[in-house]
């Protein structure tokens, strides 16, 4: 965090700021000193003994427990205890506060006038803290209500240290009830003074948290400062909103449940915001204020990119819009690169940031599929904009020859996996542009698929790697399995007949099926076994990673699973065949033999189901030709 100069303490009039990171975000921060300074209990209460406070711990643990007749004999007795500090951080009041003491708060409060709630702060050890404060902080709303009708003053009295208000608080600590409290019972002209340091503070909580009626009803008194960027943060608003997709319903996961609630469910947004404080909804498993949110969070946006679209277009207007469009692709946020074109289409076909990209280029950068879904709506647009290229000369394809991000990479399981993913994309893209393209060099000289082999030749190696080691412990497996079904094959149950040879139960239905599964756990084991000696042989060139790789890891993992469920199912039919007469000793170990494929299931279902869906299941891109702008 850079240092505050001066001049700048003078001029926001001890407001001060830092700066936090939230999943990649910038938002605003207050970090007051904390409540209970990291003082040891012997130091403590040295301290008390001396300043005096020792008289005043019955007082004390009185609050801490709850006892309100123990609170008022103590105060009948020592009146002047009201406002005194009881110890070297908290009064009375500040101790109930903090305590979720209600009833104690309304009795300290009959007691006292509105100026003696004013903390004094004589002694820098003393909590910087109102007792609102407090309140916003821990979200106790009984004790909010109880301290604004004494003192409505209090909303508008920050910290000791001018960094924090109790709205800013109740925001900061996601309070949403608590925040629209005090929102309401905050004059709008003190949060917009000093250049609206107050509101951009609130609205960036405010948006970060999801209470977006609050942040709409600010920028709707002073829409200017959706765009603007205080100097002490990283972010405008419209920023922060771009990087949040989870507030909108394409951003949202739900279960198949979850999904069906939602649509059923039916949200009317209040016309006048104060009414949410009080209005009572159905809330199944928070499904309810979801959709609440994305409500919101849809009229917000619209209503916000309006004024934007209407403002004057100045250097902070354009870098806020650009910083937010860069941040919207980064995260993936579609509803709003939507909203944003249709509300402003010029900046469809504008270059941002220091690398000069397009939407499109960024989202081939950022590995973003929705956002380049949207390309497949364009008209001859489409083509302008894939020919376009960036300040180092870089075409589209170019583009996606360079590594994904990181976090993008995180998401998929082994380095296999992740090269058919890179792959994906560079196909893709390969097979939109012109052959021409496929040629073309960039500044430093470099060709599409050169750029691609340089920059994966590593991810190629440990994914040669990761194959190898797979296939090899599976056909492991796969070779004990046809090994015992092969030796089982000939050691029938029951024995034989010792003239003709024949097996003893041939004719009974129990052998058959032991005959059949021991014969298809032994061919599907043996299948296995080629198919992942296959891998072991390949070549892994780099296209081998799109489908041939996979395909084939894919089919030796599933005639695996069938080969050990046919050796299980032969295992019980020998079992029971052989103590047939004896049940009670088969039953109970019946069960047991299903373990391993439930095991085999849980443990590597996940891995094939994967595979399965990025090789044979519908693809990276939608192709969506939906006409979004």
């Amino acid at each position: 965090m850079r240092e505050k100069p001066a001049e700048e303490d003078q001029e926001m009039d001890g407001h001060d700021c830092s700066v936090d990171e939230f999943a990649g975000t910038t938002v605003p921060n207050y970090r007051n000193p904390p409540f209970r300074p990291e003082v040891s209990p012997s130091r403590l209460l040295t301290e008390n003994v001396r300043n005096g406070y020792s008289k005043y711990l019955p007082l004390s643990q009185a609050i801490s427990h709850g006892n309100l007749e123990s609170v008022r004999d103590f105060l009948d007795n020592n009146p002047d205890a009201l406002t005194s500090w009881i110890d070297t951080l908290e009064t009375p009041l500040l101790k109930a506060c903090s305590c979720g003491q209600l009833e104690i708060v309304k009795e300290l409060l009959q007691r006292m006038t509105s100026e003696q709630m004013l903390i004094p702060t004589e002694m820098e050890s003393h909590s910087p803290l109102t007792p609102l404060l407090i309140a916003a902080m821990t979200g106790n709303l009984g004790i909010a209500e109880a301290l604004v009708e004494k003192c409505p003053k209090l909303t508008e009295i920050p910290s000791r240290l001018g960094r924090v208000i109790p709205v800013i608080r109740a925001a900061n600590a996601g309070h949403k009830e608590m925040t629209r409290f005090l929102y309401y019972r905050t004059s709008l002209s003190f949060l917009l003074s000093g250049k609206g340091f107050w509101a951009i503070n609130l609205s960036h909580y405010a948006i970060f948290n999801g209470i977006l009626d609050i942040a709409s009803h600010i920028f709707e008194v002073r829409p200017r400062l959706v765009v603007t960027q205080h100097r002490r943060l990283e972010s405008t608003p419209l920023g922060l909103l771009a990087s949040k997709p989870d507030l909108f319903g394409s951003g949202y996961n739900l279960s198949f449940w979850q999904g069906l609630i939602y649509s059923c469910i039916e949200v009317n947004l209040p016309t006048d915001p104060k009414t949410s404080l009080s209005n009572p909804h159905l809330r199944i498993e928070g499904i309810y204020e979801q959709k609440e949110n994305h409500c919101y969070a849809q009229s917000f946006l619209q209503g916000m990119f309006r004024e934007v679209s209407i403002m004057d277009k100045d250097d902070s207007w354009t870098n806020a819009v650009h910083e937010a469009i860069i941040r919207a692709v980064s995260h993936g946020n579609k509803l709003f690169i939507v909203e944003m074109i249709k509300s402003n289409p010029e900046l469809l076909m504008t270059n941002y940031g220091e690398s000069k990209r397009n939407i499109f280029q960024l989202a081939v950068e950022f590995r973003k599929e929705k956002i380049f879904d949207l390309i497949y709506g364009l008209d001859d647009r489409k083509n302008m904009l894939i020919s376009w290229y960036d300040h180092k000369c870089n075409w589209i394809l170019h583009i996606a020859g360079e590594i994904s991000p990181l976090d993008e990479l995180s998401k998929v399981a082994g380095p296999a996996l992740q090269m058919q993913r890179e792959l994906q994309w560079f196909k893709e893209i390969e097979s939109m542009v012109p052959d021409n393209e496929l040629a073309r060099k960039n500044k430093n000289g470099q060709m599409p698929r050169e750029i691609f082999e340089n920059s994966h030749r590593e991810m190629r190696v440990e994914g040669e790697k990761w194959m190898k080691e797979t296939a090899a412990a599976n056909s492991f497996v796969a070779a004990l399995i046809a090994t015992v079904t092969f030796q089982a094959i000939f050691t029938v149950p029951g024995g034989t007949n010792d003239t003709s040879g024949d097996p003893l139960h041939i004719r009974e239905d129990r052998f058959m099926v032991f005959i059949i599964a021991d014969t298809l756990s032994f061919f599907a084991s043996c299948t296995s076994v080629l198919i992942f000696l296959s891998i072991l042989t390949a070549r892994y060139s780099f296209d081998d990673f799109l489908m041939s790789l996979p395909k084939r890891l894919i089919w030796g993992l599933c005639t695996l699973f069938i080969s050990t469920a046919a050796l299980l199912v032969a295992f019980t039919t020998a079992l029971f065949t052989s103590l047939y007469s004896m049940p009670l000793l088969v039953i109970p170990a019946m069960p047991l033999t299903f373990l391993p494929a439930v095991l085999f299931l849980l443990l590597q279902f996940p891995l094939l189901k994967t595979m399965i869906s990025s090789t044979y299941g519908k693809g990276l891109f939608n192709r969506d030709t939906t006409r979004w702008f």
